[in-house]
């Protein structure tokens, strides 16, 4: 356990380091979009747990890319956020037709597994847009730091922690995982940029 809790508490660095981030942005938009109407400033905490939904969803896809959902990762993917839970999102946005747990995922067959991959994104959608849309507009205005890249790199950085996890490093994690940040965040970013 010594090794899989130093990957995590590394791990929860990077996502510290993300938080920040998130949360300096998102107070920077508020204070710009918002400085005539204060009062429809909203909670940072909002964008926070969309954050995490989407980091949520990018760890669980990278985990299941082998086929493979072990214990280890289950626990990884739980407990890494802070503000947001991908599974209660999924449940409330399917008005509670998926009630998931991470054990019950783990559980699945590895086809059912990847349908749930693959409709990650659709479920996801507004959450992503509401999350991508007023940080890519700032990021757009600003050219100090490239914002994308840092939270990409973050991301980047606690999927390869938890692929060590299990001790089993496959290509198809990291893919697995590439694709749903370019299709969650970096491609929705981009289009906000132009």
């Amino acid at each position: 356990m010594g090794k899989a809790q130093e990957l995590f508490d590394q791990a929860t660095r990077y996502y510290d380091n993300s938080i920040e981030l998130v949360k300096l942005m998102d107070e920077t938009f508020q204070k710009i979009a918002f400085q005539n109407d204060p009062s429809s400033r909203y909670d940072t905490k909002v964008t926070l747990a969309q954050f995490d939904r989407i980091l949520q969803a990018v760890l669980l896809s990278q985990a299941l890319g082998d086929g493979n959902f072990d214990r280890l990762e289950r626990q990884f993917v739980d407990k890494i956020t802070d503000y947001g839970d991908l599974l209660i999102y999924i449940k409330k946005k399917t008005n509670g037709d998926l009630d998931l747990s991470w054990d019950t995922i783990a559980n699945l067959s590895a086809s059912t597994q990847q349908k749930l991959v693959k409709i990650l994104p659709s479920l996801l959608d507004d959450c992503c847009d509401s999350f991508v849309k007023p940080l890519a507009l700032l990021d757009k205005a600003s050219t100090e730091v490239d914002e994308l890249n840092a939270l990409v790199e973050n991301i980047g950085k606690i999927g390869a922690c938890l692929a060590q996890v299990d001790g089993n490093v496959s290509d198809e994690e990291a893919e697995a995982a590439a694709d749903m940040v370019v299709s969650l965040l970096v491609a929705r970013w981009k289009n906000y940029m132009k």
